[in-house]
């Protein structure tokens, strides 16, 4: 088969939500763009049911989702711990629940008519560089009609969007340097499926036992030990539930597939699995380098998850937009100038966002049940707050959150005395992403990203 050499602007790998999001912006921006997928296009992202606040479609520039792609919206969603002595409700929740199944597929069709060329079942075969600059991608492909292609690629930008793996930005030192593995106790493995009722008396002894009526959100957190949660949605008409599990790779307790499998076993109620899926999830702030000549990274490839509850949809649709502005009209959007006013942006808007929750995360992740189930039911932890966390934002506490955290500090002092310190240290932790250095500046880069490790007690990403 002979090989195919195309000259393009721009190369995005990895066809999820991130991925064929920053294909479409970058096309609309008049750039000539392929997005590239190892699996077949109807296979790639997530698979599954996931909560992102609508105002994340905005921020993206994504028109909002309609049924079936959105599923439900405005159900009460409460947060309970393992025993179900603390227990938060929030009579109506800010997230929408998304089929991320659609929304991938309405993506794509959106980066093809833009002008985008889609291929799948890519092979990477080798990513050549110039000056530790990468500049052309030679892989084994298809067509979404089935004609395969050997592909010389040579492009001025390429798009990492491959999720967890980063299967680009392990090509590249320049960037590969800069974003150091993450550790099996910053990493989530977490399970999805939607499953068929098959006995709805049993559905309603689900109920009836957590205190529940059909349609609202259960979420339990520390359901089997350690840092592990289980969501379980009952449809309002008993024909369906949807199940959301998830813990952290590091520790005894069971993971997401796991505790998903063992959830179904306990409730024989729960039919046959209609569709799901895994996946491995960076919990961590986004790394402090996101960008160098020739290269970017979007999505779980830049660690652009919301570190409180894993959820990277939202987040990795508004990078993608944020990618797409910064490069506008740029001649050479690879260029040096063009990649740092893309990572300079998304660190200053959302990264202290994201590394301020990164915080919270991480003392709660040490936290025992018995402490979780105290912080739910002292007040420390108040609906405001949970409302905030689900929607990613920034906590706004209004003076009785604040009552509420005081008289939650005279009922459980020991855990106020851990609570309070990482709560103050988000602001300070937000500040200093606001400080991100808005030029190409190496040296300083490595001093805030200095000063930023020192706040997280760890190595600094760039060295």
């Amino acid at each position: 088969m002979a090989e195919e050499r195309q000259e393009l602007d721009c190369v995005v790998v990895g066809a999820g939500t991130a991925g064929s999001a920053a294909a479409y912006h970058l096309a609309r921006a008049g750039f000539q763009v392929a997005l590239l997928e190892a699996l077949t296009l109807s296979e790639a992202g997530a698979r599954w049911v996931n909560g992102v606040p609508p105002w994340m479609f905005d921020r993206a520039g994504i028109a909002k989702p309609r049924h079936p792609e959105r599923r439900g919206n405005g159900f009460p969603f409460i947060l309970q711990g393992k025993n179900g002595e603390g227990r938060i409700k929030l009579a109506e929740s800010p997230v929408w629940n998304v089929d991320t199944r659609l929304l991938v597929a309405r993506l794509q069709d959106l980066a093809r008519k833009s002008g985008a060329g889609l291929f799948e079942r890519v092979r990477i075969r080798h990513l050549d560089l110039e000056s530790d600059r990468p500049v052309c991608l030679n892989v084994e492909a298809q067509t979404p009609e089935g004609i395969p292609a050997n592909l010389c690629l040579r492009s001025r930008l390429f798009v990492d969007a491959t999720g967890f793996s980063g299967a680009i930005r392990h090509l590249v030192p320049e960037i590969s340097r800069h974003t150091p593995p993450v550790p099996r106790s910053h990493l989530c493995l977490a399970a999805q499926e939607v499953c068929a009722v098959k006995e709805k008396a049993g559905a309603r002894a689900f109920l009836e036992k957590n205190f529940l009526r059909p349609g609202e959100s259960l979420s339990f957190t520390r359901l089997s030990g350690g840092f592990s949660a289980l969501m379980v949605t009952l449809a309002k008409n008993l024909e369906e539930v949807e199940l959301l599990a998830g813990a952290i790779a590091e520790g005894p307790q069971l993971k997401g597939p796991e505790l998903l499998k063992k959830t179904k076993e306990e409730n024989p109620w729960i039919g046959e699995t209609r569709f799901g899926g895994t996946g491995q999830i960076p919990l961590r702030r986004p790394y402090d380098r996101l960008a160098a000549p020739g290269i970017v990274l979007v999505g779980d490839a830049a660690g652009q998850v919301f570190p409180a509850h894993g959820s990277g949809t939202g987040i990795g649709m508004v990078a993608a937009r944020i990618l797409a502005d910064a490069v506008k009209g740029k001649a050479d959007p690879g260029s040096l100038e063009a990649t740092w006013a893309y990572q300079a942006a998304f660190q200053r808007e959302y990264g202290g966002l994201l590394a301020s929750y990164d915080v919270f995360r991480r003392l709660s992740q040490s936290l025992s049940e018995g402490e979780v189930e105290t912080l739910l039911a002292s007040g420390l932890l108040t609906e405001n707050s949970c409302r905030a966390g689900l929607v990613e934002e920034m906590p706004r506490l209004s003076p009785s959150d604040l009552l509420a955290t005081l008289r939650g500090a005279v009922v459980a002092p020991g855990l106020a005395l851990r609570l309070l310190p990482a709560l103050a240290r988000m602001p300070l932790v937000a500040s200093r992403y606001r400080r991100y250095p808005l030029e190409p500046d190496l040296d300083r880069l490595k001093s805030w990203s200095r000063s930023v490790a020192r706040l997280f007690g760890e190595n600094p990403d760039v060295i």
